[in-house]
């Protein structure tokens, strides 16, 4: 894709797809022409995971307990570890 005509130095880019990695680079023009490409910038499209659900389930066995949970929607960047909070 190609966008060009731009006054500003800055441009917003919308419907991004979560998990895809973009490329970005952008040139300057004058009367005598476009500049040199600029340094790439790459991009994955994601974000913070959802929280863990549905609610944490728990089983009791004496002195031990069992937490089970399902792994949440990563949001475009694959889940790499989980925290349990025992207070």
């Amino acid at each position: 894709m190609l966008v060009s005509g731009l006054k500003t130095t800055s441009f917003t880019v919308y419907s991004l797809i979560a998990g895809t990695t973009y490329e970005f680079t952008v040139e300057a023009r004058n009367t005598y022409g476009y500049s040199e490409k600029s340094a790439k910038l790459v991009l994955l499209c994601a974000f913070k995971p959802e929280p863990p659900y549905p609610a944490p389930i728990t089983r009791n066995y004496n002195d031990q307990v069992i937490i089970n949970w399902s792994e949440p929607i990563p949001n475009g960047s694959p889940i790499t570890s989980f925290r349990v909070y025992i207070m």
